[in-house]
């Protein structure tokens, strides 16, 4: 299949996507609702009549989710049997349970073909049930239904949308004399100003190279896909690519260029350490999918107020900085209980509630019915997401997973000073080509 193919297969327009969601570090953890836990068995009781749905969630769906159960349950009579772990380890068991028939009726996946669960791959697969006709699609907007379709078919609800953002102690900024930067060259400024102070300037996990994914598709955003579009599509057409790009050269350089302010061995650093170095004072700011910012807020007994945040820049014109948003997926097996199902989504899907999970996990809404939600923790960004300057998170339009893979395996070597950056822009260009399986 060609590059061009896969763009006509997906039902996609043009523009960047991005990011499989391996945002989440912590210990999987299962929320038995009402005293039915999910346990992995295809929910087979739902299928007679049972009243039960089951869903596997991300760890941070899970936090967005738990408040909304009793209400859900109070209203339809139904029992949401609720599992949730880290992103990484269930997009390695859904596979599994997919396969063996075992999977929940409701499970959260990625845009794109950007993984082997991810909407493409599971709706080209025919694995999940076609949520077209529901009434909800009618408030997605454009970019968001293009990433949940497959052949012009809605196969995936979103329950939210994520924004890559840098997250800064308060107190350590102040303490050093250091205000947000809003070009390039302020922010190795305040970078020089806290390293003299005695703190690392920017705390980096690059451990399985999960968090190093956000450094690209945020520098992205504004230095690649910012100027140009339409760059996806013409990626997919073979008329460029990452090594002749320069602007993709740019993106690596740069994070080069911040490596001397981030976290010493920062290959060997977790997520979770790297977010504790933040919430302690030990490092000043960290880069980070807004999702897991109530994460970094639980470990300070300040909580939410001891934080803030603002939007990576990338040049030294802050009007070209732009905010990477991505929408959070839930989707739906084939065989699941459909009318059971539809209760669930059509729930999620009133204002209220699309409101009340978007405030308390501090994101955006996933569709256009909350408007007035109150996400204060990304209050100093959301002038980027009202003014259209968002870009989608670039691995979400890409033909396959193994390129962000090999992105993620390749920038480690890159930060370990065991390639250069011309030889990882090959190696990606080597698993683009092979376009979609």
């Amino acid at each position: 299949m060609s590059h061009r193919d896969f763009r006509v297969r997906a039902g996609q327009a043009s523009g960047p996507a991005r990011w499989t969601g391996l945002c989440a570090g912590a210990v999987a953890i299962t929320i038995a609702v009402s005293g039915c836990g999910f346990v992995g068995s295809g929910n087979d009781a739902s299928k007679d009549g049972s009243g039960t749905v089951s869903a596997y969630v991300s760890t941070e769906q899970g936090t967005g989710l738990t408040p909304l159960v009793e209400a859900f349950e109070k209203e339809s009579g139904l029992t949401l049997s609720m599992k949730s772990a880290p992103t990484a380890d269930l997009n390695e068991q859904l596979r599994v349970q997919l396969t063996s028939g075992t999977a929940a009726d409701v499970f959260r996946v990625s845009p794109g073909f950007s993984s082997p669960v991810a909407v493409g791959a599971l709706g080209s697969q025919g694995e999940l049930a076609d949520l077209s006709k529901a009434s909800w699609t009618g408030s997605m907007n454009d970019s968001i239904r293009q990433m949940s379709s497959v052949d012009g078919k809605v196969f995936a609800f979103p329950i939210g949308q994520n924004a890559i953002v840098m997250a800064f102690n308060k107190s350590v900024f102040q303490k050093a004399g250091v205000q947000p930067p809003t070009t390039w060259s302020e922010l190795l400024a305040a970078c020089e100003k806290l390293q003299a102070a005695g703190v690392t300037p920017i705390s980096a996990g690059f451990t399985g190279g999960v968090s190093l994914q956000f450094w690209v598709y945020a520098l992205a955003a504004s230095l690649v896909y910012g100027p140009d579009p339409q760059l996806n599509d013409k990626m997919l057409a073979d008329e460029v690519n990452f090594a002749d790009h320069p602007a993709w050269t740019t993106v690596f350089q740069k994070i080069l260029d911040l490596k001397k302010y981030m976290t010493p061995q920062a290959n060997g650093v977790s997520i979770d350490q790297s977010t504790a170095d933040v919430a302690q004072g030990r490092a000043a700011m960290q880069l980070m999918v807004s999702s897991s910012l109530p994460g970094l807020f639980s470990g300070s007994a300040g909580g939410a107020a001891d934080f803030d945040v603002f939007a990576l820049p990338a040049t030294d014109d802050a009007s070209s900085t732009r905010l990477p948003v991505a929408p959070d997926f839930l989707a739906v097996k084939k065989d699941a209980p459909m009318e059971d199902v539809e209760k669930l989504l059509g729930f999620l899907a009133k204002p209220e509630n699309v409101k009340q999970y978007a405030e308390k996990l501090g994101v955006l809404p996933g569709l256009d019915v909350a408007s007035d939600a109150k996400v204060d923790a990304l209050a100093p960004v959301l002038p980027l997401a009202e003014g259209k300057r968002t870009t989608a998170f670039a691995n979400y339009l890409w033909p396959n997973g193994s390129t962000q893979q090999r992105m993620l395996q390749s920038g480690q070597q890159l930060i370990a000073g065991e390639i250069k950056i011309p030889a990882l822009l090959a190696q990606m260009d080597a698993e683009f080509d092979k376009g979609t399986p």
